[in-house]
């Protein structure tokens, strides 16, 4: 048995390792983002495009039974194998515009995002089952962080990678020609995860069992956790935004603005490994408290950045950096806190189908929020104290609040480990000074 666990273990990282190129050159990041703003689509529309990849989470808890019937690992390599396909498909969109026209081009994307977004909400809710299995809970922190730390080099990679070709080619070719790189690293993490053992199938025939579909929506400790982690990820979603902000606001190149991505690439792989450290010792709660605080305080910066000054450049990678360098924190907590805390022995599906419909509803309303702000108040700005605001600082202040809100709700949650986050704090500064 410990055998087929570090085995799990290695193969899963390797395949996060491959799928996190896939990512950064495809749906995910600043990539596609200018990607879109590129074909000229408007914003309040690229914000509903990006909210289909969450939103279609909202299906999960629907899934469940369909998944224990075919197996999680099953469940999930199909989807995910299928998933790359479809993506590939997006090197047929200049054949499309060149005969049927621009606007079919773009109703093209949209089905190809809607069918990937189906395809990655199936095969990760067997995914999240999938990982209860194979991912020890006395390790669970320690995995996070060391996949987090190999998935974010090979992240530096595509996202240089994907910078250099954005500054060399022209045209919508480029972005294009990334998708085709990205498909091969897709395919082949796929391959790998194959390797990865448990997540068989049930033998009870698949059925629509409302009962036992909706029953952890009565664990109040469970639906706690759910408000404070979708408040959390609503604010962090609306700065999806961000790479157009750095562009049009801050007057970067498009190849320095997928650069930029690095600083938080580079931020979370030197930070992560010492939130996992934590979460494993101290558990979930001091962790995303600890964690949220520090991002607010980025968030604070973001919203009093000086945009004439004369440093802009440097202090712009400072902040990609601490937000890279802190998030990871909450998504170690999180997951303490889910398999480790939340999670009964039985019916696991049920809840982790509801957790992932329940950040998927969070991250689809956000990046729509933000486009219909942006699109309707693109013209509002005034100066205050000296210091100039537009929507962006209106989208910015409102993520503060968000992830005030939810340290607030987060302290509410029953903790996998009897730790206050003042001790942990407490510990910090000792160590600081020893």
């Amino acid at each position: 048995m410990e055998r087929e666990i570090k085995k799990g273990i290695k193969w899963s990282i390797i395949a996060s390792c491959f799928n996190s190129i896939f990512c950064v050159l495809t749906v995910f990041g600043s990539i596609f983002l200018l990607f879109l703003t590129e074909l000229g689509i408007p914003k309040y529309k690229i914000g509903i495009l990006l909210s289909f990849l969450p939103f279609f989470g909202i299906i999960a808890p629907f899934l469940s039974s369909y998944v224990e019937y075919f197996g999680s690992k099953k469940t999930f390599l199909i989807c995910f194998g299928i998933r790359k396909f479809v993506i590939l498909s997006l090197v047929l969109l200049p054949l499309i515009i060149d005969r049927f026209g621009r606007k079919v081009g773009i109703n093209f994307i949209i089905l190809n995002i809607s069918l990937f977004a189906f395809l990655r909400a199936f095969g990760e809710t067997g995914y999240y089952a999938w990982a209860k299995e194979f991912i020890p809970d006395n390790l669970r922190g320690k995995y996070v962080a060391i996949q987090n730390i190999v998935t974010n080099i090979a992240g530096i990679f595509a996202v240089s990678f994907g910078s250099y070709v954005i500054g060399k080619k022209e045209g919508i070719e480029k972005y294009l020609f990334l998708i085709g790189v990205a498909f091969i690293f897709g395919i082949l993490s796929v391959y790998f995860m194959s390797f990865v053992p448990f997540g068989e199938p049930k033998k009870q025939n698949p059925s629509l069992n409302f009962k036992k579909i909706l029953k952890p929506l009565v664990d109040k400790n469970f639906l706690c956790f759910l408000f404070a982690v979708g408040i959390s990820l609503f604010g962090c979603s609306l700065m999806s935004f961000v790479p157009i902000f750095v562009r049009e606001k801050l007057g970067f190149s498009s190849k320095f603005v997928v650069f930029l991505d690095n600083a938080t690439i580079l931020g979370s792989v030197l930070i992560v490994s010492i939130w996992g450290g934590l979460g494993d010792k101290f558990g979930g709660r001091p962790v995303i408290v600890l964690s949220l605080f520090f991002y607010s305080i980025v968030v604070l910066l973001w919203l009093t950045l000086r945009r004439d000054m004369p440093s802009i450049l440097g202090f712009t990678f400072l902040l990609y950096f601490l937000s890279g360098a802190t998030l990871p924190g909450r998504t170690v907590g999180d997951y303490r806190f889910l398999y480790t805390a939340i999670l009964p022995n039985v019916d696991v599906i049920y809840y982790t189908s509801i957790f992932y419909a329940w950040i998927g509803i969070f991250q689809g309303l956000s990046p729509i929020f933000a486009g219909y702000l942006l699109e309707r108040f693109k013209d509002f700005d005034f100066y205050f104290l000296g210091k100039y605001f537009d929507i962006y600082s209106i989208i910015f202040l409102i993520n503060f609040i968000c992830q005030i809100s939810s340290i607030i709700i987060y302290r509410k949650v029953k903790p996998d480990k009897d730790v206050k986050t003042r001790t942990l704090i407490l510990k910090l500064i000792r160590g600081l000074f020893d």
